[in-house]
């Protein structure tokens, strides 16, 4: 009878570290997103992050985008890296070529979860700016 409490303890274990790792820490994705970069914070109530916003080319070349009235399709991430939140802080108003990581779910001490309003769900961390260049 102990062996088998112990044997169903150790499934029970291992499935939920299964879990947490499949869905919280394993990487579901990576990519770039290329787009006018309008905003960035510090927030937070227990667990304070950066969080940054994109709005992504539309309709049109560069230039559109200052007058992006026409289906504006924004990106939104969290930045969990110190030195990388310090150097967005600095492309505010400027177009940039980030490189993301997508998680299936959010840790509240990597960021802000923003299911619904990304075109697919799961926290979205930027981890490296790949580009950077002024408007036209």
């Amino acid at each position: 009878m102990g062996k088998l409490f112990i044997g169903l303890l150790l499934a029970l274990l291992l499935g939920i570290t299964g879990y947490i790792y499949w869905f919280y820490y394993r990487s579901y994705g990576d990519g770039l997103r290329e787009g006018y970069f309008q905003k960035f914070s510090r927030k937070g109530n227990i667990f304070k992050s950066y969080e940054g916003e994109l709005l992504l080319d539309g309709f049109g070349p560069r230039r559109v985008m200052r007058n992006a009235s026409l289906s504006a399709n924004y990106f939104y991430f969290s930045v969990v890296d110190e030195a990388i939140a310090d150097s967005l802080e600095r492309c505010v108003g400027k177009v940039v070529t980030l490189h993301y990581t997508q998680y299936l779910r959010s840790l509240p001490w990597r960021g802000d979860n923003y299911n619904g309003r990304n075109s697919e769900k799961g926290q979205y961390i930027a981890d490296r700016i790949v580009k950077l260049e002024e408007l036209e």
